[in-house]
């Protein structure tokens, strides 16, 4: 079984509490959230109150234009 708190760095879905589903980063080499909007990691007392919802998203496509 994979440990649900061995995840990569990156952006996922997370539920805090009973709040909205919103999109946050993990940062594994700080084992902390950062939550947008947010100055600062979110405190252990909310991260405990984390439910992630998703894998890990991938990053969006960029799609190149040429401009002649």
């Amino acid at each position: 079984m994979i440990d649900p708190d061995a995840r990569e760095t990156g952006f996922f879905w997370i539920r805090i509490g009973d709040q909205e589903p919103e999109v946050a980063q993990w940062q594994a080499e700080w084992d902390q959230w950062l939550v947008t909007g947010l100055g600062l990691p979110l405190p252990d007392c909310r991260a405990a109150e984390v439910v992630v919802l998703s894998g890990m998203l991938a990053p969006p496509a960029v799609i190149a234009t040429s401009d002649q």
